[in-house]
C-alpha cells in the first residue's frame, strides 16, 4: 500500500514537473516571439526617423541656400530670445 502511494506520488511529481517544463518552454517561445516583433518594430521606426531627418536636413539646406539672410536673422532672433529668457530666469533666482 505504501509502495503504491509512493509510486503514484512519484508519477504525479514527474507529470507536474513535465507540465511545468512545457509551460516554461511555451512562455520562453512567446517571449522570444514578442521580443523579435518589438525589435523589428523599433528597427523600422529608426529607419523612418533616419529618412525623416535626412529629408529635414535636405530641406533646411535648400532653405539656407535660397534665403541666407532670412535664415541668419531667424537664428539671431532665436538666440537673442533664448539669451533674454535665460537672463530673466537667472536674474530672478539670484534676487530671491
Amino acid at each position: 500500500m505504501k509502495a503504491d502511494n509512493l509510486t503514484r506520488a512519484g508519477e504525479q511529481v514527474k507529470a507536474n514537473v513535465a507540465e511545468i517544463a512545457e509551460k516554461a518552454r511555451d512562455l520562453t517561445e512567446k517571449v522570444k516571439e514578442r521580443w523579435e516583433d518589438t525589435y523589428h518594430d523599433v528597427e523600422r521606426s529608426v529607419r523612418r526617423a533616419k529618412v525623416a531627418a535626412e529629408d529635414g536636413v535636405h530641406e533646411m539646406r535648400h532653405q539656407i541656400k535660397a534665403r541666407p539672410i532670412t535664415v541668419v536673422a531667424s537664428v539671431a532672433a532665436g538666440a537673442f530670445a533664448i539669451g533674454l529668457l535665460t537672463g530673466l530666469l537667472v536674474g530672478r533666482k539670484s534676487r530671491d
